[in-house]
């Protein structure tokens, strides 16, 4: 048995050591004895030490067991030993479960219920090769093992670990996704010495990166247009304001500065220079009422209300009429809808349930895709979702 290109592309180098494993469990299989008979070295030791209640022998039973290259080879019998060790939390013996349990032959049939079981378990316990099995089951998108959430989630770790491979198919997943950034970032990460196998996701980090470089550059350029943009508007309403000054009209250049530009910097322009030339007495009552509201303090809240008290008539709010002060809206609100102050109510959402019977190619390719973008893009509050 080997591993060719193909199975490399579908699980990762851990699984296909496996396959080596297993490849000869038929013929070991056959001259199996019973444990008793064809032990020797340290494995006594540790079957008995196992068998005291001591899980480090178990696993190590274990492994000696299941290594083909170990003269007390016996896969079927290494079962009970990882098992014991697992159920303690042996991350290796959970791993190496999965193994046997991925592509089982001879005397152990193959179970992906189990394979799936024990590599979530070791990956749990940080093992590589748990791992590893995790991610080639839950990513085969032709088996009814496939999730797209748990495919994404042991790529993502694998890749951490440094699996190339896992980087490179993440990758491929984020850009069909349209999550180009990160698919870039990946993809850097996967590129490297190792021939035409690198070829490809080297090729996509260095496309990615050219599309994102341009787009930066186009992004900075429209920001600089929309400032320069900005800062021109600004400066005709504050030339407007200005024009006003220039004239002595003070009371033009404070309404310019209040219903043309609508910003409190001109409108303290405008005021500081009505203040300078004495020239309070010329501005409009209901403006000087604007501007009271637009300085609530300082000095500036000073001269205004001064100004507003000496041709104050009793309770005279100009064009106010007495309600423009905090809260009076939200109590006006309140009156008019039965003293409830929010009435407003978000609309309910409903879901879309995915289409069943028979699909072509092409509409399970797409699926395939849909799910892998919900898993990465909206499930559990991805951070990534707003690039999707």
């Amino acid at each position: 048995m080997h591993c060719d290109g193909d199975f490399r592309a579908f699980a990762s180098a851990a699984v296909c050591r496996a396959m080596l494993l297993l490849g000869v469990m038929v013929l070991a299989t056959s001259t199996s004895a019973p444990i008793s008979a064809q032990t020797s070295g340290p494995l006594s030791a540790y079957v008995a030490q196992c068998s005291s209640g001591d899980k480090a022998a178990c696993s190590k039973a274990g492994m000696i067991l299941s290594d083909p290259n170990d003269t007390n080879f016996d896969a079927f019998l290494s079962l009970r030993y990882l098992q014991d060790a697992c159920s303690a939390f042996d991350g290796a013996a959970c791993g190496r479960l999965a193994l046997i349990y991925f592509d089982g032959e001879g005397d152990v049939d193959k179970d992906w219920d189990a394979a799936s079981n024990f590599a979530q378990r070791g990956c749990a316990e940080q093992d590589h090769d748990g791992c590893d099995v995790a991610e080639a089951i839950f990513a085969d998108s032709s088996s009814p093992y496939f999730d797209a959430e748990k495919a994404l989630r042991y790529r993502n770790i694998n890749c951490g670990f440094g699996r190339w491979q896992s980087c490179m198919h993440q990758a491929r997943i984020l850009y069909n996704v349209g999550d180009y950034r990160n698919a870039e970032q990946l993809a850097a990460h996967a590129c490297g010495p190792g021939g035409e196998d690198r070829q490809s996701i080297c090729e996509l980090a260095g496309t990615l990166k050219s599309r994102r470089i341009k787009l930066e550059q186009a992004e900075a350029a429209q920001r600089a247009q929309q400032q320069a943009a900005r800062q021109a508007a600004y400066a005709n309403k504050r030339a407007i304001v200005t024009s006003f000054i220039q004239k002595r009209d003070y009371d033009g250049a404070i309404y310019a500065a209040i219903y043309h530009s609508r910003t409190v910097d001109d409108a303290q322009y405008a005021l500081t220079a009505a203040i300078n030339a004495g020239a309070m007495s010329s501005i409009y009552i209901d403006n000087l009422h604007v501007l009271d509201y637009w300085f609530p303090s300082g000095n500036l809240n000073r001269v205004v209300n001064a100004e507003i008290a000496s041709r104050s008539r009793g309770n005279d709010c100009g064009i106010f009429n007495c309600t423009n002060t905090p809260g009076a809206s939200s109590r006006r609100w309140a009156a008019q809808n039965g003293g409830n102050t929010n009435s407003y109510r978000r609309p309910s959402s409903s879901g879309s349930s995915a289409p069943s019977g028979g699909l072509s190619s092409g509409e399970a390719r797409k699926q395939v895709r849909e799910k892998y973008r919900y898993a990465h893009c909206t499930m559990n509050n991805n951070a990534n979702r707003n690039v999707c």
